[in-house]
């Protein structure tokens, strides 16, 4: 934001009056300011009016340049994987989308929040195409998109997006997960059969469960982060992860997470049963 004219002066008679030579060829005592030692219509003083004008004048040009560059900048179209994240989430179901000259972009006429069904997006770029994951939200848990609502998300991708650019759009059930864990307690806060004694829950099912919660909506499952997960519960001595085993949507059979990390196809993660899985030991 451009300064005012008085501002910029002030600037320049401070550092004015701050020259100590400055001072002793005008004579000045220490402390002494400018407008108490010079006339409103002295050289000196319309000297630096006139260079503040001319500074004020060309602050606020650049500052025109800058709204001017700014506003091309909002109006153009960055197809980026944050750029595509933006618009999935921005779907309205039930919406129609008009054409907006100024900016040569769809949108949607009213911003409608509660249309807004799309609630987790994960965009991967695979080179040749854009991969788009999304779900719904049900009681704090990624859930597939009905049929209805991928269809017109479909193709309200397909009307937003950079043309010729190829999408896949999928919403998938979370991948499930088979988790062979070894858990060394201490008996005196946690039961053989996984029960934390002061107030019955089963802390380290808990803790799975948590950890699988935190990952990013598209994110990648670590065997060391969900260690961690288990060690931090009150009550556990020791963690032995023996294998991990994963099935898709679209996989008839568990495999086993191979290396340490595991990205799920369908974008989450469900732990199945943990009760058979986990082992106590002393």
């Amino acid at each position: 934001m451009a300064r005012t004219i008085s501002e910029i002066k002030r600037t320049m008679t401070d550092a004015f009056m701050a020259d100590p030579y400055i001072r002793e060829q005008y004579g000045l005592m220490e402390g002494s300011t400018f407008e108490g030692s010079f006339s409103v219509v002295s050289i000196e003083s319309i000297i630096f009016y006139i260079i503040a004008s001319c500074c004020y004048v060309m602050e606020s040009l650049f500052d025109h340049h800058r709204t001017e560059v700014d506003e091309k900048i909002s109006r153009a179209v960055v197809a980026s994987v944050p750029w595509y994240y933006k618009i999935a989430r921005q779907f309205q179901y039930g919406d129609a989308l008009v054409f907006d000259d100024a900016t040569s972009q769809y949108r949607y006429p009213v911003i409608d929040e509660s249309k807004q069904l799309v609630r987790y997006v994960a965009v991967r770029d695979r080179g040749t195409s854009i991969q788009i994951l999304a779900s719904a939200d049900k009681d704090g848990i990624p859930s597939p998109l009905s049929n209805d609502v991928l269809v017109a998300f479909k193709q309200y991708l397909n009307r937003v997006k950079i043309a010729g650019v190829v999408l896949n759009v999928r919403s998938l059930p979370a991948d499930n997960l088979q988790i062979d864990v070894t858990v060394k307690i201490d008996p005196l806060i946690i039961s053989t059969s996984g029960i934390r004694i002061t107030d019955g829950v089963r802390s380290v099912e808990t803790a799975i469960n948590n950890y699988l919660r935190s990952i990013t909506y598209g994110g990648t499952f670590n065997k060391t982060k969900l260690v961690d997960a288990i060690q931090g519960v009150e009550g556990v001595a020791d963690v032995v992860l023996n294998d991990c085993l994963y099935k898709a949507a679209h996989d008839a059979e568990y495999r086993v997470v191979a290396g340490n990390d595991y990205t799920a196809a369908g974008g989450s993660f469900c732990a199945v049963g943990l009760s058979n899985s986990i082992k106590y030991v002393v």
